[in-house]
């Protein structure tokens, strides 16, 4: 052998490329479908379980194939995460659904349900509420699962094959 040939095909190369680049698409969107379901599992077992309204709200919700979110739907979700600092009010209505959902009575004959309510909005309002994260632990879970996650589905994705 006096020679040796380096010949390449473009047309082949770019056709691989277009495969490969719609394999990594196609992945891409199945990894990110999965681990925002990893978040959504995470969030919901992480949830306060004081009523299920904010455990049910939590969804995945898919923008683009590569673009996916974890999202708590309700109002108050931030609060929970977060805590409150003092000098915040809850809404009449607001504590009497939970005071109801919680079982929460007045020990005192002589006290109604808006005594109490009062007593326990000014306990909040002097001292706030405290923090009780659940997205945060889901964006953990997710960080620790998505490397292995992503190697297996790439992997598989992108597996060169001989002929």
């Amino acid at each position: 052998m006096n020679e040796i040939i380096l010949d390449l095909n473009t047309r082949a190369l770019i056709n691989y490329l277009e495969r490969s680049v719609n394999a990594i698409d196609g992945t891409t969107a199945k990894l990110l479908r999965r681990l925002s379901q990893e978040g959504v599992n995470k969030a919901k077992a992480s949830t306060p379980k004081a009523e299920s309204t904010l455990t049910n709200s939590i969804r995945a919700k898919q923008q683009s194939p590569s673009y996916h979110q974890v999202v708590a739907g309700v109002h108050y979700a931030r609060y929970v995460e977060e805590g409150t600092g003092k000098g915040g009010w809850v809404p009449d209505q607001t504590m009497l659904d939970w005071m109801n959902v919680k079982g929460i009575t007045p020990d005192n004959e002589d006290m109604s349900m808006e005594d109490l309510m009062y007593v326990i909005q000014k306990k909040i309002f002097n001292q706030g509420t405290p923090a009780q994260p659940f997205m945060k632990p889901a964006l953990e879970h997710i960080k620790a699962k998505a490397p292995s996650l992503a190697l297996t589905y790439f992997k598989s994705a992108l597996e060169v094959k001989t002929k």
